[in-house]
C-alpha cells in the first residue's frame, strides 16, 4: 500500500488570531476538518508580522496576538520570503501554487477566492465557531 502523502497546512496572520479572538481551537478543528495526515507549518513572514502587530496591540487585540505567537511555537517555520517586500497575502498564494498538497487557512475573503480559482484547498472560520474546508483533498 502506498505510503499517504502528508499535507502543509498554511495559516495567515489572522488564522492564528483565531483562539485569542473566538476562543475556537484550531488545532482540534484541523484534525477534523482534514481527513488526511498534515503538519502545521508557519510561514516566516507570518511570525514576523506578528511581532509587528504586537508593538502596536493593546488589551485584547494584545492578549491574541501573544496566543498567536505561543500557538506558532509548536509549529515548522518555512521561509516563503521577505517581510515587508510584497503582501503577505501573495506571498502565501504564490507558496501554495508552486508547492503541491498545502491547504492554506485563511478568512481573507479575496486571498480565498484566488486559491480557490487556482484548485487550493483553504480551511476558513465559520459563524465565528467552526472551522470548514473548502475544496478537495486528492
Amino acid at each position: 500500500m502506498p505510503e499517504r502523502r502528508e499535507w502543509l497546512v498554511v495559516p495567515d496572520t489572522n488564522f492564528l488570531l483565531v483562539p485569542g479572538q473566538f476562543g475556537v481551537d484550531i488545532i482540534s478543528e484541523l484534525s477534523r476538518v482534514l481527513d488526511v495526515r498534515f503538519k502545521i507549518a508557519v510561514p516566516n513572514v507570518v511570525l514576523q508580522e506578528l511581532d509587528v502587530i504586537e508593538r502596536k496591540a493593546r488589551g485584547k487585540d494584545l492578549m491574541a496576538i501573544r496566543m498567536a505567537k505561543k500557538l506558532a511555537e509548536r509549529f515548522e517555520v518555512i521561509d516563503i520570503g521577505e517581510f515587508g517586500r510584497r503582501p503577505i497575502d501573495d506571498q502565501i498564494f504564490d507558496f501554495a501554487v508552486k508547492n503541491e498538497h498545502v491547504v492554506v487557512c485563511t478568512n481573507d475573503k479575496g486571498l480565498k477566492k484566488r486559491l480557490r480559482e487556482r484548485g487550493i484547498p483553504v480551511v476558513y472560520l465559520r459563524s465565528r465557531k467552526i472551522l470548514e474546508l473548502e475544496g478537495m483533498l486528492g
